[in-house]
């Protein structure tokens, strides 16, 4: 019997060992599986990782040469109308207030060569333009490219940004600067590549313009980067192809990546980006994958000994297998519910736990608000994205902080957020307490812009369980919330989803409106109330449908606004004015001065200026017939490039008018900076003044301020005689309003308003 129970025994026990000696081949060989798929992954992760920083780093120079460029052009402009050589030196000396760039050349025929506002010797204009016609320039761009190495004005220097000056429509001369990208590729920008690798500027021959100043990955010995690439190279058929590769796209100007081998038998990542706006210049960055295998080997090894580790708890002790399975189950939780931006939790746990509490806590009231930060794309912009992260950790971090174990906010994507909360009377609140606690941890961050919320709240009914309609409830309110809403939150309802069929409609049809002539132009009179009579007009758009419907302007104007196409419809109301006046005049006519207003995207884009003068041009429109309406949100943002813009207009010889003066909060800075000839006043201000003897003598001020100014002040939206005398006594003798006349259609008007006149 114990020959048999030992027999037995040893048995089981060499089943037992048979059976660790499987599950330890098993084990090794999910290792081994495991380190191959970890160090591939590993490696596409990094590479992903460095082209994404590259692209970075070459949009960020991108904008500095773009910037740098348009600096250029502005000093061209003030220069090209210098009168003698003192005022040369005096404009040359204004320029250095706004240009970023320390060192600023400008070479003519006529006075020579000066950097900033001194005289300087080395080049002239002659020799300059033949260096840069050697460079295949076109006297009619900007050339940012290649420096020419007799150019020795400033030391170091690789590449120029050589903007033509003129004067007349001729070309007079040149502004110069020179960059030292070297320098650039030193900068805070390029620390990661620099730690990593190298960073070069090459042109589409591969001939190095600038490097980092300590460049490791590839000998910059060779002819070109693409020699010194093969130079460094194992030399076999991937690499070459490789190169190859890299020769094409710099011809094409075009970006990616290429991967080599090199001669020690590591590989080389080379990425390359196509610099805009130059001359054929690539910003490049190469980087070893044994410095991938570098941080690899530690997570290689550690996986290692962790199955092996496994696999001694596995045969020792069940307890250690129970407490590794639960380990792992906590990481794939995390992976699966946690937001890596945050650190909190994401839409997957979100969705559970809304689940769960709407079904255990039944008779507690329920909200989901979806939430955005407002004009977060700024905050990215100005403070960088690591400062911008922070803001979005904070809101989860606040919530926390404001808000009970049972509600819950999320992350969704980018600056989108979600949260379940209780809805009580307290809820107003609390989430004011919330928005505050953000507030105050971005400006211990250095971020003085305020963090508000656009929110969309959807309210939980008993019956409702399924939460991605309630989300996407909540979204529909979110984007009911424009740019310009001062309440910011919005709750879901039926009518809102009306609403966005309506807005559905109007955008399906509004390109065949415009193309069947179904927007109108009407025409309200201005009147001289002084001399009692009319003395212009406004141009006003009606959209008259097929059938006979009448759509009034706030029914599609909003959507206009939101979409783009106010843009279309501005400039068809401005040609259809200009196309009038010019009719009328070939019947002899002389045409009322007409106003018509023009939105901030129409101000915006790059050839208005140019359509505007084309169109002056083609209807030969006397100086001062039109006059553009323009309100002072235009000059939110980029505020210096719309003044830019006002002065082009005004050079073409239309009236310029500040709209709806008294709504915003920047019109007295902008009657000092803008040249508007008219300050018209917004009707709400002008009828809230009528009973307040408080806000009729700032109006009376006002007026007296504007006329003072040189400016002509209209007052719009007059419907009563006692306004009319109000005005009178103020001083203000232009309005407009129903008093005087609706908006009518332009045959009406002529027969109104010219025939009459004509009679007489």
């Amino acid at each position: 019997m114990q020959g048999k129970d030992s027999s037995k025994k040893n048995k089981a026990v060499s089943r037992i060992l048979w059976i660790g000696f499987m599950v330890l081949i098993l084990c090794v060989t999910v290792c081994v599986i495991l380190a191959i798929y970890l160090q591939s992954t590993f490696r596409k992760q990094f590479s992903d990782d460095y082209y994404v920083r590259h692209a970075t780093a070459a949009e960020y120079l991108n904008r500095m040469l773009d910037r740098r460029a348009a600096q250029s052009k502005k000093i061209a402009e003030i220069v090209s109308a210098a009168g003698d050589e003192q005022d040369l030196t005096q404009r040359l000396d204004r320029t250095i207030g706004f240009s970023e760039m320390e060192t600023v050349f400008f070479v003519n025929r006529e006075y020579g060569l000066y950097r900033n506002a001194e005289p300087a010797e080395g080049l002239n204009f002659e020799m300059l333009l033949g260096l840069l016609e050697e460079l295949n320039y076109n006297e009619n761009d900007v050339y940012i490219g290649h420096a020419p190495a007799v150019i020795r004005l400033n030391a170091g220097a690789s590449v120029i940004i050589a903007t033509p000056v003129r004067k007349d429509g001729e070309m007079t001369g040149f502004v110069f600067v020179p960059l030292k990208l070297a320098d650039i590729l030193d900068s805070e920008v390029f620390r990661y590549q620099n730690q990593i690798g190298d960073c070069l500027i090459v042109d589409k021959v591969g001939e190095i313009i600038a490097t980092s100043s300590a460049p490791e990955v590839v000998s910059h010995t060779e002819e070109t980067f693409q020699l010194g690439l093969l130079a460094h190279s194992d030399g076999g058929d991937r690499s070459r192809k490789a190169v190859q590769e890299l020769n094409y796209n710099l011809n094409k100007k075009g970006s990616g990546y290429i991967n080599i081998i090199s001669e020690e038998g590591y590989g080389v990542q080379v990425s390359y980006s196509f610099l805009n706006g130059t001359e054929q210049l690539f910003l490049v960055s190469c980087c070893r994958d044994n410095l991938v295998d570098g941080r690899l080997q530690p997570l290689l090894f550690g996986s290692v000994l962790a199955c092996i580790f496994i696999i001694v708890l596995m045969l020792t002790s069940l307890t250690v297998v129970w407490a590794t399975a639960k380990r792992t189950n906590m990481t794939v939780e995390r992976l699966a519910y946690e937001d890596p931006v945050t650190g909190g939790k994401n839409l997957n746990y979100f969705r559970e736990f809304a689940l769960n509490q709407m079904i255990s806590a039944r008779e507690t009231p329920f909200v989901i608000y979806r939430f955005d930060i407002a004009n977060f794309r700024y905050i990215n912009e100005s403070y960088g994205h690591q400062r911008a992260d922070k803001v979005l950790v904070s809101c989860i971090k606040s919530f926390r902080e404001v808000f009970s174990e049972k509600e819950l906010c999320v992350r969704m994507d980018a600056d989108q957020f979600l949260a379940l909360l209780v809805n009580d009377s307290l809820l107003d609140k609390r989430f004011d307490e919330f928005t505050n606690a953000v507030n105050a941890d971005a400006r211990g961050n250095n971020i003085k812009f305020p963090v508000r919320f656009k929110c969309g709240i959807c309210q939980i009914k008993k019956h409702d369980h399924d939460i991605d309609v309630m989300i996407d409830h909540a979204n529909v309110a979110r984007k009911t919330i424009g740019p310009d809403n001062k309440e910011m939150r919005a709750f879901y309802s039926e009518s809102i989803v009306d609403d966005m069929r309506k807005v559905s409609h109007i955008e399906n049809i509004q390109q065949k409106a415009m193309a069947e002539n179904e927007f109108r132009v009407y025409l309200q009179p201005k009147w001289d109330i002084k001399e009692n009579h009319i003395t212009g007009a406004e141009a006003l758009v009606r959209w008259i449908r097929s059938d006979g419907t009448i759509l009034k302007p706030e029914q599609f104007i909003p959507i206009f606004e939101n979409n783009g196409f106010i843009e279309q419809l501005d400039f068809y109301t401005l040609e259809s004015v200009c196309m009038r006046m010019k009719e009328m005049i070939e019947e002899g006519v002389e045409p009322l001065p007409v106003s018509v207003n023009q939105s901030g995207l129409l101000l915006h884009s790059p050839d208005y200026v140019e359509n505007v003068e084309k169109l002056l041009r083609t209807y030969n429109v006397p100086s001062g017939a039109i006059e553009l309406e323009i309100t002072e949100k235009v000059f939110a943002n980029d505020r210096e490039a719309m003044i830019g813009i006002i002065h082009r207009l005004k050079l073409l010889g239309v009236r310029l008018a500040m709209d709806d003066f008294g709504v915003g909060y920047s019109s007295l800075t902008l009657l000092s900076d803008v040249p508007f000839d008219v300050i018209k006043i917004d009707g709400a201000f002008f009828a809230s003044s009528e009973g307040n003897e408080r806000e009729r003598m700032i109006l009376t001020s006002v007026v007296k301020m504007v006329k003072d100014l040189g400016m002509e002040i209209v007052c719009e939206g007059v419907e009563s005689e006692s306004q009319v005398e109000f005005l009178q006594r103020i001083g203000c003798n232009k309005v407009q309003g129903y008093y005087f006349s609706r908006p009518i259609s332009e045959p009406d008007f002529i027969r109104r308003y010219y025939k009459n006149e004509k009679e007489g």
